[in-house]
């Protein structure tokens, strides 16, 4: 069974405003079926357990129902309406979540790794860290498609 990379960023929001929830969703899919790439995490740390953490949805709950129901974007996004802390879900927690995201740099060792494979010299630039990952993600599939 073929792997696949995510190429949705963390910068994309669906209808609810949350930054990463379309890339988190993309994750859960293509792990639920075997198929998400090496080296890539669906429901834990990183921006994952963080957007999961501020919900306050238990990582084991949403991989569940992901698994079973295997929900297009917006029942996804209608589950975690339904089960997320009430709290979170206002204008203002989804805006500083966001801003938290967005705004986060890409924390060493994995900020010096990732510029390396990606054949970009050691760098004092601040690189938030969902660039960097766009970056990674694009240089993935370029490699995949190189291969075939």
């Amino acid at each position: 069974m073929e792997t696949q990379i995510p190429l949705i960023s963390t910068r994309t929001k669906g209808p609810l405003g949350l930054a990463h929830l379309p890339r988190l969703w993309l994750k859960m899919r293509l792990s639920a079926k075997g198929t998400l790439a090496d080296g890539y995490r669906s429901g834990k740390g990183g921006f994952d357990g963080a957007l999961l953490e501020a919900l306050g949805i238990d990582s084991t709950a949403v991989v569940a129902f992901v698994n079973k129901a295997q929900p297009s974007y917006l029942a996804f996004e209608a589950w975690v309406k339904e089960n997320a802390k009430l709290a979170s879900l206002t204008p203002e927690a989804i805006d500083q979540f966001n801003q938290r995201i967005l705004s986060f740099p890409k924390p060493e060792p994995g900020r010096s790794e990732m510029l390396e494979s990606l054949g970009f010299p050691p760098s004092d630039t601040e690189w938030l860290g969902t660039d960097l990952n766009d970056l990674d993600d694009w240089h993935g599939f370029h490699l995949a498609l190189l291969d075939e």
